[in-house]
């Protein structure tokens, strides 16, 4: 049921290629890097009990920010959003973020050789993402394009169990019946705005967003206070890139609430079996962290999040306790 190696590598290096065509993968004489961020989710950072480990258990991103031309296709379409659409700060820049993203899910029973039909399905996805970001001295706003592949194509077993022998763990032993092999095709907009609140070292930032596609498709309201570093631009947690940071620490803290109508990672279909899950129509989350830049141009992010549990189960017994997920980032992005 799991696919062999070398077709598994084909379809990823697929996905790769056409990411890569979408975003108009820069060369270095056509356009400048501007910033890079590697970010990895885990939940063993913040519960190392391998018995914690479930649902949402990992994740991985790269991206990689340049510089878009004012008279580019991408930038003059940023411009007509900008005046036609959601209002951009005076002054804005428009830059190209492409980005690598792989993520992992479990149920909660990693050790269990068949298929758990009362909790969340095996599953992970992969996709590679275009965004055209423009950034200003007070908002951000981000269009994303992302395309990839769900199922055995996304490499979650051999990611999974290759991390879990380097480290000496035992194996996870569902992945014969993780989620079939789905299309990964999602549009996302995001919106943040920075707040001065007119305490010293004290603002906030607001968070809006839409994706529309699969896996997800749901819309997101969010709000953060920051504390520390003053007369930073507009961040959050994963959307920073482009943004004028502080060059010292900062600490923030922050909820963001979701409205689902579509999860193909909890409603898809999976090998062997009907799923008993269902989605949740409501989510939410709650997180704090810290940032500091130990070296100019460099930024080291921790955070911890809390996930409230987004599906249901008719085993009442089962312990819906919420997810806790630690981030750890590291971004390079000249001053």
């Amino acid at each position: 049921m799991t696919p062999r190696p070398e077709a598994a590598i084909r379809a990823a290096l697929a996905a790769a290629a056409l990411g890569a065509a979408l975003a108009g993968a820069p060369t270095p004489g056509a356009a400048q890097l501007r910033a890079f961020e590697f970010r990895l989710d885990n939940d063993t950072f913040v519960t190392p009990r391998r018995e914690d480990e479930r649902w949402y258990t990992s994740g991985a991103f790269v991206r990689f920010a340049f510089d878009a031309p004012a008279d580019a296709a991408d930038a003059r379409l940023a411009a007509a959003w900008c005046a036609r659409v959601v209002a951009c700060d005076p002054g804005a820049r428009t830059l190209r973020v492409a980005s690598l993203a792989h993520r992992i899910y479990t149920p909660a029973s990693t050790g269990i050789a068949g298929p758990q039909p009362y909790d969340r399905p095996y599953g992970a996805a992969l996709a590679l993402g275009a965004a055209s970001v423009v950034v200003g001295e007070r908002t951000r706003q981000s269009l994303e394009l992302q395309l990839g592949t769900i199922g055995p194509a996304a490499l979650g077993e051999p990611v999974q169990n290759g991390i879990h022998a380097m480290l000496g763990q035992a194996k996870t032993q569902g992945w014969p019946w993780q989620l079939r092999p789905q299309a990964l095709a999602q549009v996302g907009w995001s919106r943040l705005a920075a707040h001065r609140l007119g305490v010293p070292g004290v603002d906030a930032v607001t968070r809006t967003g839409v994706l529309l596609g699969t896996p997800q498709t749901q819309a997101e309201l969010g709000a953060m206070l920051r504390f520390g570093g003053t007369g930073a631009g507009p961040t959050w947690p994963g959307e920073s890139l482009g943004v004028r940071e502080p060059s010292g620490w900062q600490v923030y803290a922050g909820v963001e609430a979701r409205a689902v109508a579509r999860d193909t990672l909890i409603d898809g279909a999976a090998f062997g079996y009907d799923s008993q899950v269902s989605r949740e129509p409501l989510a939410g989350s709650a997180f704090i962290g810290a940032s500091v830049g130990p070296i100019r141009d460099w930024r080291l992010e921790f955070t911890f999040a809390m996930h409230s549990v987004p599906f249901s189960s008719p085993l009442e017994t089962y312990p819906f306790r919420p997810q806790r997920i630690g981030t750890i980032g590291l971004r390079w992005q000249p001053r």
